[in-house]
Formats: C-alpha cells, structure tokens, sequence
C-alpha cells in the first residue's frame, strides 16, 4: 500500500515541483538529494570514537551518553545543507539523512535497543519563527523508519538564546546548563533506553547536558544520533 506521505508528495510535486534541498535542481517527485550532491557529502572515512564520536577522544568520564552515531563530516556542503534545512524549510535534506541514520542504528544494535525517540528541544518562539523544529524532524523520520515510539516533551528549553555556532566551546557548555530543563511530569523513563536527537554534534556541550538530564528522570541508556559533525584535528580545534 502507498503511504499517505508519498501520496502527498506527488500531489505537491504537480503544484511545486521538487528540487534538490542543497543546489536547488529539479529532482523526481520521490528523490530526495540530486545523485551530484549525494556524491559529493562529506560521509565519514575515517573510524570514530563508539563513545564519544569523534576523531580524537573527548574525557569519556565527563559524558552523559553511552554512545553516539553521525553520518559525515560538518563540512562544506553538509554545512550548505544543514542551514538549508534550518532556514529554507528544506525537510528533503532530514528525510534523507533519517534514512541513513535508521540504516546505521539497525546495523549498529541501538535500534533493537531503544524504547524511545525524542530530540534536543528548541525554544517555542523560535519554532514559531521557523515552523518547525529541524532536530525533532530528524528524530520524527527516523523514528519512522524503525517504528520507536516518539517522545518529545521529556525536555524543555528555558529561553531562545545566541545560534549555538556564535559560541566559544565554554560558552557552550554554560549555555547549554542555564538553559535545559528535565519535564518529569511529561512520561515515565525509568530504566528505558532514550535515543536522543540533533542536527549537529559539535563540542557536545548541549547533548551532554540533555543525557544528563534524561539520566537523572531514570533513563537506563542514552544513545546519541546527529547528521554530521565536527572532528577534533587541527582545523576544528576551538
């Protein structure tokens, strides 16, 4: 059976027709990315930390989460894509990566092991401004392609502060603790494993504190999914 989702895309492709999210060409009505710009995306080559995700370990003993799982590098074009997704209502580019994501979850055992899904949360004003919040939409079609339950008012966000890529890794890590709030009331995570969402993974910082977090509300395991990240070589180093 054809599901509604795709059902709506070849009506909206009569009316819209699609193009690729990152350099704006037609594409089918059910593609997601051209064949050019998935060639050229920044998937990793190198072997990464299962733990902390990067290149070259971060203090283990300081992280919340169990582990943590990225496609590529956030690099040029992916950088394109992800302000693309953020700023021009590009959903095609989450679509895609969600697809991937789901693959590598299931080939890695998070996906067999996760109970539920949810996603760092951005404040309500600014997810009034946007439409949507690009982290919980990741989340929400890769949620789809596993069949884990969705969760998405476990955390709370106090204020719409500076765009997390203004900051130095201090002030990140600063941020991130004034501004996130555990909300208990909302489910039950006692000795469940959360699979815990955002679109970037870069110091950290706000990932950490969100697991930390879910850890304290009775969370067994928090497992981490991102699109890209930053690695720890010389031209990442902050």
């Amino acid at each position: 059976m054809v599901s509604s989702h795709l059902i709506c895309k070849y009506l909206l492709d009569l009316v819209y027709p699609n193009r690729c999210p990152i350099c704006g060409a037609f594409i089918k009505w059910d593609e997601l990315l051209c064949e050019s710009c998935k060639s050229s995306l920044p998937f990793h080559e190198k072997q990464l930390c299962e733990k902390c995700g990067k290149d070259k370990c971060l203090d283990h003993d300081t992280l919340h989460f169990d582990s943590i799982h990225t496609l590529m590098e956030y690099e040029d074009i992916c950088i394109k894509a992800i302000h693309k997704l953020k700023d021009d209502r590009q959903l095609n580019f989450a679509e895609y990566s969600a697809k991937l994501l789901g693959k590598m979850l299931r080939e890695n055992g998070v996906a067999q092991q996760a109970d539920i899904i949810t996603a760092v949360p951005m404040h309500r004003s600014k997810r009034r401004r946007r439409g949507y919040d690009q982290a919980q939409k990741l989340a929400h079609f890769t949620a789809a392609e596993l069949g884990v339950k969705e969760n998405y008012r476990l955390l709370g966000r106090t204020k719409d502060t500076a765009e997390q890529h203004t900051l130095t890794a201090a002030e990140r890590k600063t941020h991130a603790e004034e501004i996130y709030f555990s909300l208990p009331d909302h489910a039950d995570i006692k000795g469940k494993n959360i699979l815990l969402f955002d679109d970037v993974y870069t110091t950290g910082s706000t990932l950490n504190v969100c697991s930390g977090l879910l850890k304290e509300m009775g969370a067994k395991n928090v497992f981490c999914a991102a699109i890209a990240t930053t690695l720890l070589d010389e031209k990442h180093k902050e």
